[in-house]
């Protein structure tokens, strides 16, 4: 080793780290901020701009099938053709839908490289954070919905109204237990976006064990798994394309994703270029598929793909220009709400449409209503619920550096190669008196030493 690389020639992170967390070197924060890659422990912002993106579709999504619910009810679209061509890239919910279930196997996955190797190792802790984290807005969201629903939406009697109700016994323990996604007579029932949700408690059942299949099958192996599954469901149950198999393995492609960027291969490293292809190659896949009219399947993959691509880039490159615009402030500040903003947005929708002012009529006026005047309430009711259901069941996370394994055979939560220029950055593992470096240089990878301090 040469005097370059030898431990304790470089400042301790300990020096440059304060306290608090923040970092107090000039330097190494303006390195941090634009040159190296995310940590599991960090915020990725792009990941709450990417939500923020999806909840917001699906929201506009419902103003098109609230202002012109012609093709929920069979019959001739009675908006202008102008209209309709701009309410057209708004017919496509569920791709949004899709990009909330790989966004959120990423994530799950993502938080087991916290300290961890990436494996579950408490089960029940694991299964108590996540109905921690979704079921109180879902119990506060299904009983506003009931309360909208017995109120308002019974007494329409039209398209998008009728999909919603009746409200019965038997639909209420469905969403209750998170099964009313088993039957099409209950699946829309009451709030016609909580299907996801139980899909999403279902995957999170499935969770750990997808996590041990990834680490005995590997990366390929669990999505050729998954793939296998979903394809043999949707074949021998055709009626099942209502419980969206497909889910599973583009929730899988999440995990994976996860692995890629904070997992790579030590010779080949992280291929920041290889994100951004995936991404425009799923863009353009997700347009041609909704343009030539494919089946769900198809279109929610193409998207996951592109949802995919940006992650990754996003996790290894995060100082590229794509990554930081899904990460602009105004979309990471939605992104923080997007699960308030997605429970709860379809009853207070239904409230604000029909109770709107007399002289708005029409489609063109009805979307004009909910984007100057529906959106900004939805929004800010939105914030102030997860405010009060979402945020306090949010468990505080204590972040632990990344473990070193004996004989470095995890690397750090840092990929090992990068286009990026030149960074050094210098870990210090206090009880073992262990130092670790990392050195990032264009053109070479990254080089990995440990030795007694």
């Amino acid at each position: 080793m040469d005097q370059a690389t030898k431990p304790g020639t470089h400042r301790p992170l300990a020096q440059l780290v304060g306290p608090d967390g923040a970092c107090h070197d000039d330097s190494m924060r303006r390195r941090a901020a634009s040159e190296l890659p995310n940590y599991p422990q960090d915020r990725l912002m792009f990941v709450e701009g990417l939500r923020g993106i999806a909840a917001l579709y699906v929201v506009l999504s419902h103003f098109r099938s609230m202002v012109d619910p012609s093709e929920l009810a069979g019959k001739a679209s009675s908006a202008p053709e102008w209209l309709r061509h701009v309410l057209a890239p708004f017919s496509q919910g569920p791709l949004a839908v899709a990009a909330f279930i790989v966004l959120s196997g990423f994530c799950l996955q993502v938080s087991l490289f916290n300290g961890k190797d990436g494996r579950i190792s408490d089960l029940r802790r694991f299964f108590i954070r996540r109905a921690w984290r979704i079921l109180p807005p879902y119990y506060a969201c299904l009983a506003l919905s009931i309360v909208v629903a017995l109120t308002v939406t019974v007494n329409q009697h039209t398209m998008p109204f009728d999909q919603y109700v009746p409200v019965t016994a038997r639909n209420v323990w469905a969403h209750v237990f998170l099964v009313h996604n088993f039957s099409a007579d209950t699946m829309y029932k009451i709030n016609g976006v909580l299907w996801s949700i139980a899909i999403e408690a279902q995957l999170y059942l499935l969770f750990p064990w997808l996590v041990a299949a990834l680490f005995k099958i590997g990366r390929v192996g669990i999505l050729l798994l998954t793939t296998a599954i979903a394809v043999a469901v949707l074949g021998i149950f055709p009626e099942s394309i209502k419980l969206y198999p497909w889910f599973l393995p583009l929730f899988a492609l999440g995990m994976v994703t996860a692995h890629f960027a904070y997992r790579p291969n030590a010779r080949v490293g992280v291929l920041p270029g290889l994100g951004l292809f995936v991404f425009v190659a799923g863009i353009g896949t997700t347009a041609w598929a909704v343009w030539a009219r494919q089946a769900i399947p198809i279109t929610n993959s193409a998207v996951a793909l592109a949802v995919a691509g940006m992650i990754y880039l996003g996790s290894v490159a995060p100082h590229q220009w794509l990554p930081r615009a899904f990460a602009w402030r105004p979309l990471a500040a939605m992104g923080a709400f997007s699960y308030s903003l997605y429970l709860i947005h379809h009853p207070i929708e239904q409230v604000l449409y029909v109770f709107r002012p007399s002289f708005i009529q029409g489609p063109a006026a009805g979307v004009a209503y909910l984007l100057v005047v529906g959106l900004p309430i939805i929004l800010l009711a939105s914030y102030g619920f997860s405010r009060v259901f979402e945020r306090p069941f949010i468990l505080n996370r204590k972040v632990v550096e990344p473990v070193l394994r004996d004989g470095l055979g995890t690397p750090l939560s840092l990929p090992l190669r990068t286009a990026a220029r030149t960074a050094r950055l210098e870990y210090v593992e206090p009880r073992k008196r262990t130092h670790a470096v990392v050195q990032i240089t264009e053109g070479s990878g990254a080089t990995l030493f440990s030795a007694p301090g």
